[in-house]
């Protein structure tokens, strides 16, 4: 009995001896740098990188033409004839070298000739926010026909998910808000689904009223006769109307918003990321003809991007630049620009993008 009351008084004290005399502490261990969740500023804008474009999938994500609706005529303030050419899809892996460029002597930037400078008007901002895509598909862009297998583009596309938020790019008043199946925008009804249309301050060149045209849209966030600022989000990206998937379908008209025929260029009126610029210009023959559908590759050392001269008389010049072709979003940089025609370059010059303005160069294909 004594020996049993011994073993018990001595795991007492071992016990004892192992029981803390104050508060016990609990250390936190921070989850690693890649489980915490870091907040995104909004007041940032971003702008895209040297190469960084919109990927597209197999399936075009654009409005097509209705295959029983006459095309738009040709706008009568359309003086020069236009023949068409075939130009290949360029290589963007390698230079053409069979032709002579003198690069510039240095890569300085060249003084900003005013007499070089064509009036601007930069009266719209983005209709993404920076948060998303906000830069123009270049697949697809105005004037185009992605490589004959859509209509004539009358517009750009701004390729984001379905719910995107869509932003006014100007201050004006809505003209129409609501889905087209009774009140016609297109070459026919339910064209382009759920649509906004909004009239702004501002003025076109001739005192015509300008109109920006948000298509496709998943839902309308505001009402017909309802006064808006620029940034307000008007509706949600969708696909309604005749679209392959979401996106949204932006337009500028000139004189008569419901006109399909009155379009412009939107990227010679939304104004450039800061340091970037817009280059602009003719494709034409030697005889001053404008050439229908030309590929024209714009390089500089660390990008490669291509433009297509418009597909036909269906959409407009803009007046102030009587333009066939537009390439906007270009770092302000030297170009290599080039069109080459069943393997032979029939136009290179190297040319330099100011930025925050459109650059202008006339294209005339030799023989």
């Amino acid at each position: 009995m004594l020996h049993y009351l011994v073993l018990l008084f001595a795991l007492a004290g071992l016990i004892a001896s192992c029981r803390p005399s104050g508060p016990v502490a609990f250390a936190v261990t921070a989850p690693p740098a890649t489980q915490m969740r870091v907040a995104r500023s909004t007041s940032v804008t971003l702008v895209p990188t040297l190469n960084r474009q919109p990927s597209r999938t197999p399936t075009p994500t654009a409005t097509m033409f209705p295959s029983n609706t006459p095309r738009p005529t040709s706008s009568p303030t359309r003086a020069r004839t236009a023949i068409p050419i075939n130009s290949p899809t360029p290589d963007f892996n390698r230079l053409s070298t069979d032709a002579d460029v003198t690069p510039p002597p240095t890569w300085t930037p060249p003084p900003d000739d005013p007499a070089t400078r064509i009036d601007d008007h930069y009266y719209m901002h983005r209709p993404i926010h920076a948060d998303f895509t906000n830069w123009i598909d270049r697949t697809y862009p105005y004037g185009a026909t992605q490589g004959g297998q859509l209509q004539t583009h009358h517009g750009v596309e701004f390729i984001n998910t379905r719910g995107t938020p869509v932003l006014a790019v100007a201050d004006g008043r809505v003209v129409y808000a609501g889905d087209d199946q009774t009140q016609q925008f297109g070459p026919t009804t339910n064209y382009y689904g759920r649509l906004v249309v909004i009239e702004h301050p501002f003025t076109a060149e001739n005192g015509a009223p300008v109109f920006s045209l948000y298509g496709h849209l998943e839902r309308v966030l505001v009402e017909t006769g309802e006064p808006v600022i620029r940034g307000q989000e008007i509706g949600l990206v969708g696909d309604s109307g005749v679209a392959y998937g979401p996106h949204l379908h932006f337009e500028v008209r000139v004189g008569d918003a419901t006109d399909f025929g009155a379009t412009r260029n939107p990227e010679l009126w939304i104004i450039p990321f800061g340091g970037f610029g817009t280059l602009a210009g003719r494709v034409t023959d030697a005889s001053g003809a404008m050439l229908y559908d030309v590929t024209i590759q714009v390089r500089s050392p660390n990008l490669a991007r291509y433009a297509f001269s418009y597909a036909d008389d269906s959409v407009n010049p803009d007046p102030v630049f009587g333009e066939n072709f537009t390439l906007g979003d270009l770092p302000a940089n030297y170009y290599d620009v080039s069109v080459t025609v069943d393997g032979r370059v029939r136009f290179r010059r190297m040319v330099y993008v100011y930025p925050n303005r459109t650059t202008w160069i006339d294209i005339e294909l030799s023989p």
